[in-house]
Order: C-alpha cells, then sequence, then structure tokens
C-alpha cells in the first residue's frame, strides 16, 4: 500500500476497472484485513498501570515493538564515525495527551520521535517517542544539569560511549555542560549553539561581525565560534580546531569555518531517513494512535533493513528492495503461478471452451490448476484459451473465486 497509494482502503480490493488490483484480493479479503487491523494489538492491557501509578507507561501498547526494534536496529550494525540526533514527526491530529506542534515538519502535528541516525545512509541506530513535559528520564550516569535535551541525547548515545564517534545536533540540544561531559566519554560533539545557553562566552555576543568575518574562543576541549554570514551563526564544537575552508559559490569563494561545513555536510542524517520514506509512508487516519507509529516503526525497520541489504553488496533502489519483500511474502518459494499469470486470469475476459478429445482418451478431462495448487482433486472437460499456458479451468468454487460472470462476460 506505500507502493500503491490510493484514496481509500476499500478501493485495494474495488472490481472497478479503475482501481483493480487482483493481487490484494488474491492473497487476502477485504473483510480478512479490516478485522485484523481493528483488533491489532502488541502488548497485554491487562498488564497497563493506571495513570498515577509510580510505573504508569503511556507507550504501553506499543512498548514490546519499541524494545525490539531499538535491541536490533543496535546489534544488526555498527554505524560509521558521524551521527546525528534530530526529530521526526509522524503525522496524528486526533486526541492525545503528548502530541506536539512542530511548524518546521511537514505534517506539523503527531508524534514525536528522537532518532540517532547515521548521516551517509540514514540507518536508524536507535530512537525514543517523545510522551510528554512530566516524563522522567533518567538515563545511567547522566549528571543532572544539562537538561531534559541533554538527558535525550545521552540515552541515545551511551550505548557508543568509549568509540570515537562524532556526534551533531542542532541548537536545541548544544549546551556547554553536555559536550565536556560527552567528551569525557570519546564522543566528540558539534552543533549550531543559543547565545543565551549557559556558559556560552558572552564575550562572542558583544563581537560586531562584517559578513565573512569570525571570531573564536577556545576552553580546554570547547570551541566557540561566531561566524557572520547573512546572519550570525553561534557554533559550539568538541571536535574541530580555529580553521577554515574554502567553499566555491556562484560568484566567488568563501572563508567558512571548518565547524560550520562539517555540521552542515553531517547534521542531514535525519531528514535524509525521513525523506527515504516519506515516498511509501502508509499510514492512514484513525483515531487510534499506536496504530499509527506502529506502522511507522515497521517501514522504519524495513529502511534499515535496506542499508544492510546494500551494505551486503546488493544494488537497486529502496522501491526495488520493496517490490521483492512484498513477492516474497505473498509468494513464497514460487508456489503461486507468476504475477502476470495471476494478473491476467483475475483482469481478463474469459470464454471457457470445451476440452478436445482425444484417440486415447474420448472423454476429455484435464486438471484445474487452481484446485490442484490447493490440494483438491478437480478433473474439468473446460479450459480457458485466454490464461496463459492455456489452464484448465472448472466451474467450481475455484472456478467462482477466480473467474467471476465478470470477467467471463456473461
Amino acid at each position: 500500500m506505500g507502493i500503491t497509494k490510493k484514496h481509500e482502503l476499500r478501493s485495494y480490493w474495488s472490481t472497478n476497472p479503475i482501481h483493480h488490483m487482483p493481487m490484494f484480493s488474491a492473497a487476502m479479503s477485504r473483510t480478512r484485513f479490516e478485522t485484523i487491523l481493528r483488533f491489532l494489538h502488541f502488548s497485554d492491557n491487562t498488564t497497563s498501570r493506571p495513570r498515577g501509578h509510580p510505573a504508569f507507561d503511556r507507550l504501553h501498547k506499543i512498548r514490546p515493538l519499541i524494545d525490539h526494534f531499538n535491541q536490533k536496529f543496535a546489534d544488526l550494525y555498527t554505524p560509521a564515525q558521524n551521527i546525528c540526533v534530530d526529530e521526526s514527526l509522524v503525522h496524528f491530529t486526533g486526541r492525545l495527551g503528548f502530541k506536539q506542534y512542530i511548524p518546521s515538519k511537514r505534517a506539523r502535528y503527531g508524534v514525536k520521535l528522537y532518532k540517532l541516525c547515521e548521516r551517509a545512509t540514514g540507518y536508524t541506530h536507535k530512537f525514543r517517542i517523545y510522551e510528554g513535559k512530566d516524563q522522567t528520564l533518567e538515563p545511567v550516569g547522566c549528571p543532572d544539569y544539562p537538561g531534559s535535551s541533554g538527558k535525550i541525547v545521552w540515552d541515545l548515545v551511551s550505548p557508543l560511549f568509549g568509540k570515537g564517534y562524532h556526534l551533531y545536533v542542532d541548537n536545541f540540544y548544544t549546551s556547554v555542560a553536555l559536550f565536556k561531559h560527552l567528551f569525557l566519554e570519546q564522543i566528540g560533539c558539534c552543533g549550531t549553539a543559543r547565545p543565551s545557553r549557559r556558559g556560552y562566552p558572552q564575550r562572542l555576543l558583544t563581537t560586531r561581525l562584517a559578513r565573512g568575518q569570525r571570531a573564536a574562543l577556545c576552553n580546554d576541549e570547547l570551541l566557540a565560534v561566531k561566524w557572520r554570514d547573512k546572519r550570525d551563526v553561534y557554533m559550539l564544537s568538541s571536535i574541530h580546531a580555529d580553521t577554515t575552508v574554502q567553499i566555491q559559490r556562484a560568484t566567488s569563494v568563501v572563508e567558512k569555518p571548518l565547524s560550520v561545513h562539517d555540521y552542515n555536510l553531517h547534521m542531514g542524517g535525519v531528514d535524509f531517513n525521513d525523506q527515504m520514506l516519506a515516498p511509501y509512508l502508509v499510514s492512514r487516519k484513525t483515531r487510534r494512535w499506536y496504530k499509527k507509529v506502529s506502522v511507522y516503526l515497521i517501514q522504519l525497520a524495513l529502511y534499515n533493513s535496506y542499508v544492510l541489504y546494500s551494505k551486503a553488496g546488493r544494488t537497486g533502489s529502496f522501491l526495488k528492495f520493496q517490490e521483492e519483500i512484498v513477492e516474497n511474502l505473498l509468494y513464497p518459494g514460487g508456489s503461486v503461478a507468476p504475477s502476470t499469470s495471476v494478473v491476467s486470469r483475475l483482469h481478463e475476459r474469459h470464454f471457457p471452451s470445451v476440452v478436445p478429445g482425444t484417440s486415447n482418451q474420448p472423454p476429455p478431462r484435464k486438471k484445474c490448476r487452481v484446485c490442484s495448487r490447493s490440494g483438491i482433486r478437480r478433473d474439468t472437460r473446460y479450459f480457458c484459451p485466454d490464461c496463459p499456458d492455456h489452464p484448465a479451468l472448472c466451474l467450481g468454487e475455484c472456478f467462482r473465486k477466480y473467474h467471476t460472470q465478470v470477467h467471463l462476460g456473461t
């Protein structure tokens, strides 16, 4: 459904030639699909704690799914050196206590996820779902004063401590205290900074610069930079020195601080992940927030598996990878006829003919292809010349299922 978009769910099972897609009705009836979707659950509701209980979990309905994917994402792949932390938004406009409004996102309203992604591929190494302002997050070994945003970063990055990663974040997470403590854990950080953040050198704020000029201050492992482009840009880094790089623009060469250049280069991992998923998102309007989020997490896992597929030396686009997944789920082991045969049998106009007799078998009989695959022994004296390889058809149950009166032209 993410590959082929339709306005209504029922259109996937429609017999109207404009919407007709035989693959869906051949795999599962619409009633069965809607029933499964209606009763879709991932945890036992009887184990949920009531509101006000110290162990109350707002994400109880999908907690097993969150824990499973976080574990698998970390176990199956080791990201490259450059990683980033940013937010994603799963569109949802229903009633929900921790629904967020982010005007910079295309969805604007929805459930917010914090993601730790690799820049090169957009692989999601770990994620966390926002649960509200009253959420209590106390990561192991994290000091209290970095604030809630710093604790989120610490929680996401803590499995990578001591491995020399370079982390890029935006001004929502950047703070002097966080960068210093992550540096002690062998995690170098770089990000844009808010001038009002505690600990940021006030001397840079009062420095007036012309366009293209920069000012920098260094204290132990931290570097604070102010650079004037179209506006003032404030940076904080524990990775870079006070050096510049030349950038060729349309009409001139610009001297840009190396920290700004690397930030622009390595910060877009989460955005890249969102861009890869956006054309194939399958979520639809629903009052159950956990169904939307669960389907999104499954598609997130699908993209991560595509990254592993590519790293294994396989070629092909994300679209082609999804098509192969669908084919192998619906037709495992090639036990079903090829897709072209299935489509033609369900979609073309059919006119059965009588099987001609032979000298050895005057009363002609032929096996029904559909019945024989289902383990049913049924012979027929009719066949459809319009079907590939002229498969025999019976006038029994399978004939009514696969060749309706509309297809027969009667």
